[in-house]
């Protein structure tokens, strides 16, 4: 039977924790490697289709959690993935964030997405840094999703930077 994303995921997950407390660390590291192996073995080339598809059901929730997607990288390798890249538009309470949850408890990935979102907001808020804000983030869908959050300098820096560009002018034209 052929497993999707996020069980592949929640297998390795239980095989790196440990679902045996009596197996050691090597017999824990073994398996952990195992359920990667037979995971990505699992996966054939409408990997990255369906996790588009799933992407694109999980658009109008992650919309509803207050953020725009900007752009979407897609990365194809051994380990496949779809890189949304997301702006916050809108900062939601915990009350609508747990309405969120409620609703999309059966749709696994989406479910996921959010919840990762969620605790990027809120990691966000803890994370300051002289001379720069928090921008954007990036989703990555892959066979171990991450988030990654961005920081870009502040506006405000006392540096200026030139509005324009000068170019070089062009070889047939006077300076």
């Amino acid at each position: 039977m052929k497993k999707k994303l996020p069980e592949v995921v929640e297998d390795i997950r239980q095989k790196i924790m440990g679902n045996n407390p009596e197996q050691s660390w090597g017999q824990s590291a073994s398996e952990a490697y195992s359920a990667t192996v037979e995971g990505l073995k699992g996966f054939g080339g409408d990997t990255l289709g369906k996790t588009a598809q799933t992407f694109n059901e999980a658009l109008p929730y992650i919309e509803r959690a207050g953020y725009i997607v900007t752009e979407i990288e897609v990365g194809l390798g051994l380990s496949p993935k779809i890189v949304p890249h997301l702006k916050m538009q809108d900062m939601i309470s915990e009350e609508e964030q747990a309405a969120l949850l409620m609703e999309t408890q059966d749709k696994k990935l989406v479910n996921t997405i959010l919840g990762s979102l969620f605790k990027a907001t809120a990691a966000r808020k803890k994370l300051k840094f002289k001379k720069f804000h928090f921008n954007e983030l990036e989703l990555e869908l892959s066979i171990l999703p991450t988030i990654t959050l961005k920081f870009k300098p502040n506006d405000s820096t006392g540096e200026t930077l030139p509005d324009i560009v000068q170019a070089d002018p062009a070889p047939d034209q006077p300076e």
